[in-house]
């Protein structure tokens, strides 16, 4: 739920003050922004909570379960801050 509530994740449900089409991932979008893409939600039609990360597409392919830029996939350099001031 942390990560969840991080101010740096988005949650749009409008686009330019009109609702996001699906030509642009709606009806609603999720982004994370110090995670890589894959990460980032597109077609969102609902959110399940739950106690344990389920992995998806990509991470049954091989991609990091977390995804955070810098810490994750194999890399070593140090993570993205992910504080927003």
């Amino acid at each position: 739920m942390a990560e969840a509530r991080r101010s740096d994740v988005i949650v749009a449900y409008e686009m330019l003050g009109a609702p996001i089409t699906s030509d642009h991932g709606g009806p609603v979008r999720m982004y994370i922004a110090p995670m890589y893409g894959y990460k980032s939600t597109k077609w969102l039609r609902s959110i399940s909570v739950v106690t344990t990360p389920l992995p998806g597409f990509w991470e049954l392919n091989g991609y990091d379960v977390e995804g955070w830029i810098g810490r994750s996939n194999g890399r070593t350099d140090p993570p993205v801050d992910g504080s927003v001031s």
